[in-house]
């Protein structure tokens, strides 16, 4: 007899449940040995979160195999390079006229079966921090043959054979999508709907006091420049490996938000972490294209970015309400090369934000700003779970070393 259970609303944003841990942990389970997915939306990030599991999971010989809506150019290039890097078959669904709008994850094995059918598209929101519902089926093959049956059937009529509107996906048809404009690059996907307007991407909504955990922090990166090791061993952003350890297409890795504690000095300067900046380059447009005026005739001039970001800052305390805001505010941004510092410069932050605290700076969806900041003081109810997300440390950097994290 089927057990189910169910993925509430409420679960994924204080993290109670959420579906990406539930597929790492089917990936993990030797009962399993295929698994299927449907999804109207992917982008990257789960991919990324999910690539070793996957990779571990097909040298076992294990099967792996999606459908993806490309309808509203809802999935990214980036995803679908990683899809057909991680998966044995990946197909594409588009009818004009019609949405494709399915979310179905399927796990089977020769006695069990595992389903989570809901409103979980393969995205960061979708699988880690959005309101979402979903349905948990575990099934017996046995007992539940037919349930089982009617599982494979959803998979089996989206195929080629039976869909007309479904394509399988390689390299040549992937190009053919992106020419004609149906897949755009995730940078893209943002410029597009930060021109939308009307809409509540246009505006900055206050928060409610609801308690959020952080989604998993992106696989720490190696890249040239950087001495010390992972303790893993990892990818460069640009180059992703197969299961067989061989070298496989291009596979970018998308950040959107940087994570990290910070030290406001009493002249308005944040000192950033080269290293993360090496790590996810695109981010902030680096190297930079631009170059400071020297106050001072025969001082150095130094790389910045040109023009300044404009940037939206909140300041986050014991409420939801900030102790402070900014808006519209000028980010002047440099890379000191003698000391191989990048700084931003904030002076209005000084008085406000203690050392320690963790700045939150991720693209922005509205029109004219380049990114929102959001400043958790260690008063903030989100300062430890945000803390505890980030995975890598700061070299030096005084008595206790600074995290960051990469989501």
């Amino acid at each position: 007899m089927a057990i189910v259970s169910f993925i509430n609303p409420l679960d994924q944003p204080p993290g109670t449940r959420r579906l990406l841990a539930d597929l790492k942990s089917s990936l993990a389970d030797p009962r399993f040995d295929s698994f299927q997915l449907i999804v109207a939306y992917a982008k990257s990030g789960p991919l990324n979160r999910l690539r070793t599991d996957l990779q571990a999971w097909r040298a076992k010989g294990h099967k792996t195999q999606a459908i993806v809506g490309i309808d509203q150019r809802g999935t990214s290039f980036e995803a679908l390079e990683l899809a057909l890097n991680l998966f044995d078959d990946v197909f594409v669904t588009q009818e004009r006229g019609i949405t494709f709008h399915p979310k179905l994850y399927l796990f089977g094995g020769t006695k069990t079966s595992r389903a989570f059918i809901g409103s979980n598209n393969l995205t960061v929101g979708g699988t880690e921090t959005n309101f979402e519902s979903a349905v948990h089926l575990e099934l017996d093959t046995s007992t539940d043959a037919q349930t089982v049956a009617d599982l494979r059937r959803a998979w089996d009529e989206l195929l080629p054979i039976a869909c007309p509107a479904t394509s399988r996906l390689d390299d040549q048809l992937l190009a053919k999508l992106v020419v004609d404009g149906d897949v755009l690059k995730e940078r893209a996907m943002r410029s597009v709907q930060s021109g939308v307007g009307g809409g509540l991407a246009q505006r900055k909504v206050p928060r409610s006091g609801l308690a959020l955990k952080p989604p998993s922090a992106l696989p720490r990166v190696q890249v040239p420049g950087t001495t010390k090791p992972p303790a893993t061993k990892s990818i460069t952003p640009n180059t992703l490996l197969s299961s067989t350890g061989s070298a496989s297409i291009t596979a970018p890795a998308v950040a959107r938000s940087l994570v990290i504690q910070i030290k406001p000095h009493h002249n308005g300067e944040i000192f950033l972490s080269v290293n993360a900046v090496r790590q996810y380059p695109d981010f902030f447009r680096w190297p930079f294209n631009g170059a400071t005026t020297p106050k001072k005739a025969g001082n150095p001039s130094y790389p910045q970015l040109i023009p300044d970001p404009v940037v939206n800052i909140d300041v986050l305390g014991g409420s939801p309400t900030p102790l402070f805001s900014l808006n519209a505010y000028n980010l002047n941004t440099i890379y000191y090369e003698k000391k191989k510092e990048i700084r931003i410069t904030a002076s209005p932050l000084v008085s406000v934000v203690p050392q320690y605290s963790i700045m939150i700076m991720q693209t922005s969806s509205i029109q004219g700003i380049d990114y929102d900041i959001t400043i958790h003081t260690p008063a903030s109810q989100d300062y430890a779970s945000w803390l505890a997300a980030c995975n890598q440390e700061m070299p030096g950097g005084g008595q206790t070393a600074r995290k960051y994290g990469w989501f």
